[in-house]
């Protein structure tokens, strides 16, 4: 079977952030506090920082359950609402929301040869497309922008934009979509084996698990082998290759 389409995986496979835990969201929430307050609104920023905060880890537990995405606008508005703040002007919403993720931004870095591969990928004429959770997209924009990444997708699918993360049919569907391509000559490059790989083999797309970032106590469902594993996204043309010999 002749592979025509590649798909990525962006955060811990063409970026990589070892920082993204508890304490930089908590400080990503100061920072757009700090933003809030400089429109004048009669609250404390710690209060704001914190209640924000809490918000996002019980819906960071949610949509791990639902695989729902609800976009960062949004639930910065709710918690705005919980305080008392109705119909804040959108302009302090996502100003406010580009202060977290400038923080947030600042702790990712390019994966080595993500470049590389990608531009192997593209003079092999093959379809490059990317399928990221994430729960705002402009940030994820700034990112592609900020390592020159954009120009290699023709489909960028955001978790934001579609209301469901993977491993939810639903976005890999709109992927696939997108480039005009069936799953047997689709692949999908990722480090979650439950969101990325899980999510790819129940679509009948064939796998690879980019496990050089990926979390040593990640699920691996006994029912879901990866067609193949690397810790180099230097082997990922080598792999498609020898995916094209034996399926």
């Amino acid at each position: 079977m002749k592979i025509r389409t590649v798909f990525f995986d962006l955060g811990n496979t063409l970026l990589y952030n070892q920082r993204l835990n508890s304490n930089s969201i908590r400080i990503a929430c100061e920072k757009l506090a700090e933003a809030f307050q400089a429109f004048n609104y009669p609250v404390h920023p710690n209060e704001l920082a914190e209640k924000h905060f809490q918000n996002l880890m019980n819906y960071y537990n949610l949509r791990e359950m639902d695989y729902i995405e609800h976009s960062a606008d949004i639930i910065l508005s709710h918690t705005l609402e919980e305080m008392g703040f109705s119909h804040v002007p959108e302009e302090h919403i996502l100003k406010s929301l580009k202060a977290f993720y400038a923080s947030t931004e600042a702790n990712w870095y390019l994966t080595d040869y993500a470049i590389d591969t990608l531009e192997l990928l593209q003079n092999q004429n093959l379809k490059i497309g990317l399928i990221t959770n994430a729960s705002y997209a402009e940030d994820i924009r700034q990112l592609l922008q900020k390592y020159h990444l954009e120009k290699y997708f023709q489909s960028v699918i955001i978790s934001a934009e579609t209301g469901y993360r993977k491993p939810r049919q639903e976005i890999f569907d709109l992927a696939l979509y997108s480039l005009v391509s069936s799953p047997a000559e689709s692949v999908m490059v990722g480090d979650s084996f439950m969101a990325d790989i899980w999510g790819a083999y129940k679509k009948g797309m064939h796998t690879i698990w980019f496990n050089r970032y990926a979390v040593s106590s990640q699920l691996m469902l006994p029912l879901c082998k990866p067609d193949a594993v690397t810790s180099s996204l230097k082997k990922v043309l080598e792999i498609i290759k020898t995916f094209e010999k034996i399926f």
